[in-house]
């Protein structure tokens, strides 16, 4: 099973890359305007070349170097940041200190990274997304990583890269970064579908329907025969939007949201009308109910299964207790031979800064990213490792046997996750979703007519970002 996992992963590497070909960034220009750029910096992997021996063994020599760390997790994310930071200021005690700040949503982060573009005080590693990352390219705020990576002494080997999952290394290097590594692996995680087994075995179904067509159909049964909803979706507002959401199922269906060159968006197309169509209809016959938080009303068995990202598999675990059986899969698609779903999680990026501190950042980069940290952060969350030496260590392959749904989660949904395209225009394309789908909802409009509106705003969007 492991060798077919990364014989997939590899395929979708080959297509995340021949899809992108032609990417291009769409910076933010409001991010951009009026910045204060820091003069460019050598960095600290250059400095060391020219005068041999390791940097990292100067590090420390007039008291440890602190580094800032900006990040969006909280609970037992921000818990299992907090040990991984721990561990790595034991490791290099007396030549670097990281400091971490949770700083609230990837809205929240990046609001607070453009202030400090304009004003100052910018961390020396933040999580990012693609579309932030080419924001802050547009700044020339942040440092490619090549030249780190290829350092003798503090770089990675060929194995080191190897051991990277494809698909995650991937996300590093996509085309409209124009050659560079300018990110670096925080975590992983993938949309797929949680179901109550008892729930479905109730209705007389064994796992959730494979096709959208085929779940229509499924949501109705369920509804009936167990008197339980059969899926819980957000309300369209805060955090449970519908714009991530329903562009991910519209990839199912074979159509790209998002051209590969970013010169366009389709979602006023036959495929996105069905797609709202039998959200309205599924809703009208209360076979769907939405609510703010959804994994509530799955892991209160108010619901017979939930879309969502993968990372949430450990707070599963914790509030569906002895409840009722469960387990995750990949979410229904369009067409059945051609499985596709979305690559969540942030990455994570290097500001310019002087060569201590980016030699510092990266070292910590290096480590976050390593076997060691990534295995704490998959055993304790729901992310996915970003290594494939950290599926052999002791702790996650006790953590996977004592928690199936983990593994599960890694072998039927990892395996078919990738990103999107990514542009700096993806909030607001997303807003405009949202809208028009709330609005099919809410029987204010009709799906031809709201994906036509989304169209339209999604299209200006775009181009206010070129």
């Amino acid at each position: 099973m492991y060798s077919l996992i990364i014989r997939r992963l590899t395929a979708l590497t080959l297509v995340l890359s021949l899809a992108l070909l032609v990417a291009c960034g769409s910076p933010n220009n409001e991010a951009a305007s009026g910045e204060t750029s820091l003069a460019p910096s050598s960095s600290a992997a250059e400095s060391q070349a020219a005068s041999g021996g390791s940097a990292a063994d100067e590090l420390g020599k007039n008291g440890p170097i602190t580094i800032d760390f900006w990040h969006i997790q909280a609970t037992i994310y921000g818990e299992a940041i907090k040990e991984m930071v721990a561990e790595f200021n034991k490791e290099y005690e007396g030549k670097i200190i990281v400091k971490e700040t949770f700083q609230g949503t990837y809205a929240d982060l990046n609001k607070k990274i453009r202030a400090a573009l304009q004003g100052g005080g910018l961390p020396t590693v933040a999580m990012a997304y693609e579309s932030d990352t080419l924001e802050y390219m547009k700044a020339d705020q942040i440092v490619p990583l090549d030249s780190f990576i290829a350092d003798p002494a503090n770089g990675l080997s060929q194995a080191d890269l190897d051991d990277i999952m494809p698909g995650v290394l991937a996300r590093q290097r996509i085309p409209a970064y124009e050659g560079k590594t300018m990110s670096w692996p925080h975590g992983n995680s993938a949309m797929g579908v949680y179901y109550n087994i008892d729930l479905l075995q109730k209705a007389g179904i064994e796992k959730p329907a494979q096709t959208w067509k085929e779940f229509e159909q499924q949501a109705i049964t369920i509804a009936e025969k167990t008197g339980v909803p059969a899926l819980v979706i957000g309300n369209g507002t805060g955090s449970a939007t519908y714009g991530g959401t329903f562009r991910t199922w519209l990839r199912t269906m074979g159509v790209d949201p998002i051209a590969a060159d970013v010169s366009s968006v389709n979602l006023d197309n036959p495929e996105a009308i069905e797609l709202a169509t039998m959200m309205k209809n599924l809703l009208d016959k209360k076979a769907i109910v939405m609510a703010e938080d959804t994994e509530q009303e799955f892991t209160n068995g108010r619901a017979a299964m939930e879309i969502g990202t993968t990372a949430r598999t450990s707070s599963k675990l914790e509030l569906v207790a002895d409840k009722f059986k469960w387990g995750v899969t990949l979410i229904p698609q369009g067409d059945a031979s051609s499985q596709k779903t979305e690559l969540y999680g942030g990455n994570q990026v290097l500001f310019k800064s002087t060569p201590e501190q980016e030699l510092a950042g990266w070292i910590f980069l290096k480590y976050f990213a390593g076997s060691k940290a990534q295995a704490i952060y998959a055993a304790k969350t729901g992310y996915f490792p970003a290594t494939k030496s950290a599926l052999e260590t002791d702790l996650l392959k006790t953590n996977y046997t004592d928690n199936p749904q983990k593994q599960q989660a890694f072998d039927e949904v990892f395996p078919y996750a990738t990103i999107d395209v990514p542009t700096a225009a993806r909030s607001s394309i997303e807003e405009a979703v949202n809208f028009a789908v709330a609005s099919v909802l809410a029987g204010k409009a009709s799906p031809a007519d709201a994906l036509k509106k989304a169209q339209a705003d999604a299209t200006k969007a775009l181009a206010d970002f070129k």
